[in-house]
């Protein structure tokens, strides 16, 4: 399989529902951190196998329009589940972007996320003009 592109998309609501209680539940027991995206991909992939999912790492590109970081996340039915990432806190972005650039620190980037909720986390949805672009990782796949 070639590099996959993907699109923000809605997990049906069913699904939705009770991934985003699962994840809530993770997040409350052990924050996601952005600085161990490994770990928190398997911990999701757990959840969603817990779901009777079928989640797919991937392994790509983030593009922050403009910048660009090597990044892990899983697909779960075609749609991205990231919770490494806070995308949807603005200021997250900023501070991930200066870090690609090499302007702050990867502490600063934990710091960033560490009061964003799940809400804020890529499960299914995505902020444009942010882009997932990659291959899976057969040997981690559920």
């Amino acid at each position: 399989m070639g590099t996959v592109a993907f699109e923000s998309r809605r997990l049906p609501p069913i699904t939705a529902t009770a991934l985003r209680a699962g994840l809530m539940r993770a997040h409350e027991r052990q924050p996601f951190s952005p600085l161990e995206p490994r770990e928190t991909v398997r911990r999701v992939a757990a959840i969603a196998a817990g779901l009777g999912l079928c989640p797919t790492v991937y392994r790509g590109g983030l593009d922050l329009r403009g910048s660009e970081i090597d990044h892990l996340w899983l697909d779960v039915d075609g749609r991205v589940v990231d919770v490494a990432f806070p995308l949807f806190a603005h200021g997250f972005v900023t501070v991930l972007r200066a870090y690609v650039a090499g302007d702050v620190e990867a502490d600063d980037v934990a710091a960033a996320a560490e009061a964003a909720s799940v809400d804020q986390r890529v499960v299914g949805l995505f902020p444009a003009p942010l882009r997932y672009c990659g291959q899976p990782v057969w040997s981690a796949r559920h």
